[in-house]
């Protein structure tokens, strides 16, 4: 009876472990529709600048092409922005009517036009990986949005707990090389944990965490802490990315 038991403990740990394993991809349909927003802190210190900003980005899935390739649209659904610079206190709020913005938001507000305009179209694959940008509407570097589009490249291989790998990428000159970590797996979720090293224009490290839904492959929500220097100047950032299916 000992045996008995000492075996169905070793199948039950094994199975455990086999549910472990899973494979991270992107799985979009036709038609789904989600809101992204990201919010991002930022402090350089008191007397320099402390900023706090929400943005709202809708994503619509276009088209999936045979090979695996997700056609997408995004674009700005609202910005909101409180800054405190050299004294000076900015707060923004792209969702007021023009008339109920103070002088500093409306100096704001014909910066951030632009940006509320634009509509990108993105190709991005089930590793993540963005593959092609366009700009379908608005001006300006498309460069700048490549970054906050492609949150994570997944691995080809099936991962598993305490399974780890590594991307890099390049957001202006500032170089980040990230480790991911999988710190649990379950029926629902794959959380990740996240360091890296920041070099190039700025020199830092980061840290955070990450959830993945495991059906989607869509980071639903990811916390990510930075702390580095540039041009002599010390930058803390937090910035927290959510991911929200709707109809």
């Amino acid at each position: 009876m000992k045996n008995f038991f000492t075996l169905l403990l070793l199948v039950t740990t094994t199975l455990s472990f086999a549910q472990e394993s899973t494979f991270l991809r992107l799985n979009y349909n036709k038609g789904d529709k989600y809101l992204m927003q990201m919010d991002m802190k930022q402090n350089m210190g008191e007397g320099t600048m402390i900023m706090d900003m929400v943005i709202k980005m809708p994503i619509e899935v276009i088209d999936v092409s045979d090979d695996g390739v997700y056609n997408s649209e995004m674009s700005f659904k609202s910005i909101k922005m409180d800054m405190e610079q050299s004294g000076m206190k900015i707060n923004y709020d792209s969702n007021l009517k023009e008339e109920d913005l103070d002088e500093t938001a409306k100096m704001m507000s014909t910066q951030m036009k632009p940006m509320l305009e634009t509509v990108l179209s993105t190709k991005t694959n089930v590793y993540g990986e963005v593959l092609e940008m366009k700009m379908l509407k608005g001006s300006g570097n498309v460069d700048q949005f490549t970054s906050q589009t492609e949150s994570v490249v997944y691995p080809k291989e099936a991962v598993n707990v305490g399974y780890s790998w590594i991307a890099e990428k390049d957001s202006n000159g500032m170089k980040i090389k990230s480790t991911y970590t999988v710190k649990s797996i379950d029926d629902k979720e794959v959380v990740v944990d996240v360091k890296g090293d920041i070099s190039g224009s700025s020199t830092g490290s980061l840290t955070g965490v990450m959830n993945i839904d495991k059906v989607t492959g869509v980071p639903i929500i990811s916390n990510i802490n930075m702390d580095f220097e540039i041009m002599g100047q010390k930058v803390v950032t937090e910035i927290v990315m959510e991911m929200k299916k709707v109809e």
